[in-house]
């Protein structure tokens, strides 16, 4: 059955509860996502960023602790944004070093890794979460599906972006 919601706030709700694995494909060159928008700025200005562990990293870490595989890909181009060099510095780094599992998926400008999708989604364990983002990154909602085809569907898009993705974000 596929469900739809507009609050970001269930993502986190979402992962919070997860039993085996979760999943996170990334597409966009940039999100446009209010609680960042100071960390984002610092960094543009002197390239300062936070590696203080917040919420997001505790989850993480007790989810690796319990054996439960967190893994993300972000698709990217070969001229990386400001933005995604904020979050390869910043917010990844502080999840990479929680025991999350990040990696960059390179392709050359104007190219799509086949068999991957061109959108974001979340796999939480047998769900897939659709995520519906405005021009410039700003959330608008997201797709819940436990169809069986969908989700096996999307846990192979993420085994071939796994497979492709050959540039870890290490811990620092």
């Amino acid at each position: 059955m596929r469900r739809t919601r507009t609050d970001l706030g269930d993502v986190l709700e979402r992962a919070s509860r997860v039993e085996r694995e979760m999943f996170r494909l990334e597409t966009l060159p940039a999100y446009d996502v209010a609680y960042e928008l100071d960390a984002y700025q610092r960094f543009l200005s002197d390239n300062a960023v936070d590696l203080t562990p917040g919420r997001w990293q505790e989850m993480i870490a007790g989810h690796v602790e319990a054996g439960r595989s967190c893994r993300r890909v972000h698709v990217v181009s070969q001229e990386l944004s400001d933005y995604l060099r904020y979050e390869i510095a910043g917010p990844y780094a502080r999840s990479a070093a929680a025991g999350e599992q990040i990696r960059l998926l390179t392709t050359e400008t104007g190219t799509w890794p086949e068999g991957v999708p061109t959108y974001d989604f979340w796999l939480f364990d047998d769900e897939v979460w659709i995520m519906d983002y405005a021009p410039g990154g700003r959330f608008e909602r997201l797709y819940i599906d436990d169809d069986p085809d969908v989700v096996n569907e999307h846990r192979q898009a993420a085994v071939t972006a796994w497979a492709a993705a050959s540039a870890p974000v290490p811990a620092t």
